[in-house]
């Protein structure tokens, strides 16, 4: 019996690929507002798939504008949303929030729940 060199034979855990945190890639930070997800690892664990399915994506998602931009469209996919917090003098820096849909009922809510001061330390 001849091998064919051109094919390999795949066996039980040889080439799953280990979880990757693509998020914590991006030079931004990032805030979930999730009721699905009770630790950061369970919030992530669609949008860094959605990430890992693209492969060409992941050496550029140290650029700002296209790791946004990225973060926007896994976040759609999985029925998500991104709303950016500018720094002010509550907070330092600038927040990015990942929410998921239908958690508020419009954007006034969303607004008072970011900008409650017991919220914004917490995410200090």
């Amino acid at each position: 019996m001849r091998r064919n060199s051109r094919y390999s034979v795949k066996t039980s855990n040889q080439h799953i690929p280990t979880p990757m945190d693509y998020l914590r890639k991006m030079p931004f930070t990032i805030v979930f507002i999730d009721k699905k997800g009770h630790s950061y690892d369970d919030s992530s664990r669609d949008l860094n798939a959605y990430i890992q399915r693209h492969p060409l994506i992941i050496p550029r998602l140290h650029q700002p504008c296209f790791s946004a931009k990225i973060l926007e469209i896994a976040a759609h996919q999985c029925g998500m949303r991104v709303v950016r917090r500018p720094a002010d003098s509550r907070v330092r820096r600038n927040l990015t929030y990942v929410i998921r849909k239908n958690l508020f009922k419009n954007d006034e809510e969303l607004w008072n729940f970011i900008n409650k001061p017991e919220n914004l330390n917490t995410v200090k």
